[in-house]
Formats: C-alpha cells, sequence, structure tokens
C-alpha cells in the first residue's frame, strides 16, 4: 500500500501512515511518515520493540475495541479516532481507516489502513463546540467599574439588598445567610471574593441569587455586586480564552472574555467560583 499526503477540509496537506497490523498488537509500517507521525521511527514498530497500542492514551481505548469489534461484526471496514502520545510527549489526534482481512473461517489475518494527524481538525472543530456551548444570554453586573457576565441559565433571582445576618467564624468572603420567602440563602460578598477593599452597599447594590453545580448536587447562593446592568446575548466566537496574570485564578473561575462595544466583559464559570472553604459552609447553611 502506498502512502500520500491527503488534503482535508481544505487545509494544509495532513501526514499519513499506511500499516499493516496483526493480531498479537504488533504493526507494520510502510514508509518513514511515522517517524513525521510520532517520533518514533517505522523499525521502532517493526521490530515489534514498541507497539502501536503502547503510545495510544487508556481513556480512549475501550472506544477503539469498541469501533474495531463492531466492524468485525458488520463489513470489516472501520473509522476511529483517538489521541495517541508522540516521543516528545505532545499528545496528538489520530484518524484511522482501517480494513480487517479474515481468513476462510473467518478468524482475523491481519489489518491494512492509515493513521492521519488531525490534530488542527479536532483544534477548531473544538472551538466550534466551545463557541456553541458558549453562546447565549448573560447577565451583566459592574464591580468597581469593572464589567462581569454570568450565563442567565445559572440565575434564579436578582434582589435589591436586605438585612444580612451575620454567622460567626465563617469565611471572610461570607456575609451571612439572608431569609428569601421563608429559605436561609447563604450570601458572598464578590467584591471580597476577588480580593477587593469592601465597599458599603448602596442603592444599586444588588443580590444574585444563582444556582451552582457541586459535586453534591445543586446549591443556592446570593453573590452581592455592585451593581446590575443589563441582560445581553453574546455570541460564543465573540468570547476569547481567558488571559493569564490576574489576581486571582483564572483557570478555575474565568470561562473567557467578551468584547461589548469598546469595553472588554469577563465572563465567570459561578460553578467553580468559590473555594472548597467557601462551598463548605454554603452546603451546611443551605
Amino acid at each position: 500500500m502506498e502512502s500520500t499526503n491527503l488534503n482535508t477540509n481544505n487545509s494544509e496537506n495532513v501526514i499519513n501512515a499506511a500499516y499493516k497490523g496483526y493480531k498479537d498488537g504488533t504493526v507494520n509500517f510502510i514508509g518513514n511518515q511515522v517517524e513525521i507521525l510520532t517520533g518514533y521511527s517505522k523499525d521502532v514498530f517493526n521490530s515489534k520493540e514498541k507497539k502501536w497500542l503502547d503510545i495510544i492514551l487508556e481513556e480512549d481505548m475501550v472506544s477503539m475495541q469498541e469501533t474495531f469489534i463492531n466492524a468485525l461484526k458488520i463489513n470489516k471496514n472501520y473509522m476511529r479516532k483517538y489521541r495517541v502520545r508522540k516521543k516528545t510527549g505532545a499528545v496528538i489526534w489520530i484518524q484511522e481507516w482501517g480494513q480487517i482481512v479474515c481468513d476462510d473461517q473467518g478468524e482475523i489475518e491481519y489489518v491494512t489502513g492509515i493513521l492521519l494527524d488531525i490534530t488542527e481538525q479536532k483544534k477548531i472543530e473544538e472551538a466550534n463546540l466551545k463557541a456553541e456551548a458558549l453562546t447565549g444570554k448573560y447577565l451583566i453586573f459592574n464591580i468597581d467599574n469593572a464589567e462581569y457576565g454570568i450565563s442567565i441559565s445559572k440565575i434564579k433571582e436578582i434582589i435589591g439588598v436586605m438585612p444580612i445576618t451575620q454567622i460567626p467564624q465563617t469565611p471572610s468572603t461570607i456575609k451571612g445567610v439572608i431569609n428569601l420567602r421563608g429559605k436561609v440563602i447563604p450570601v458572598i460578598d464578590l467584591r471580597l471574593r476577588f480580593g477587593m477593599e469592601e465597599k458599603a452597599y448602596q442603592d444599586r447594590t444588588c443580590i444574585i441569587v444563582v444556582e451552582i453545580d457541586g459535586n453534591d448536587g445543586q446549591v443556592i447562593v446570593g453573590i452581592v455586586v455592585d451593581t446590575v446592568s443589563e441582560v445581553k446575548h453574546i455570541k460564543g466566537n465573540e468570547i476569547e480564552d481567558k488571559p493569564i496574570g490576574l489576581e486571582f485564578d483564572v483557570d478555575d473561575i474565568i470561562l473567557g472574555m467578551a468584547k461589548i462595544n469598546e469595553s472588554v466583559m469577563i465572563i465567570l464559570d459561578i460553578d467553580r467560583l468559590f473555594i472548597d472553604e467557601e462551598i463548605r459552609w454554603i452546603k451546611q447553611s443551605a
């Protein structure tokens, strides 16, 4: 089988490697493309020093095997996508087309196929899926003249500031609890959560009652913000990846940055906004 460069989705040519595989898990590669693909030479695989299965990510093995078994039951052809770890340690996505060849008794003799590096294609697909997931309506609010957004799907209601009962020996960010129509709701001040200076509550100060998803189910909590401005529909492709270098842990709480007119709004992941100490207290008080 000759190995050729294929062009997919009008992108740059991608490297592909032709192979012949056997029941013991060993693979013989045709040509040197596999070294460009993985960093391992074809001799490493052909000499059985390393099996192709050795570099496949363990979490992808089950789906791979299911695809192979289904193909064996039907027409002996299959296509599957999975990840492998290159010699450098980098992980890439592989798309494999295979043909199972059986003898007269239906026993597998060998498999032939082609392996393609589709990493860039997967990045595009994942970016599109992320944009689709982020598209929606967001409640925009302000803290210290900065704009933040939370998905409207997480919001139960917005209320003005009401009497907050302080609870002794609570995390410093927790203001206490409120009685909202007979239900006790813990309240956290986002200014304090973000390490900002505490500010006296004013007429426009609001409590946003949100529903967060935790390991043990959903919890209702109120978050205090300086002002609430509007609900706005934002497309996912208008939201850029989160930056680095901010004062709080952006990896945990920021979904991205949205460009709104001439300003930038921080999109928060409300489910990851609170630290473990706060979550424990919220669950105890709920």
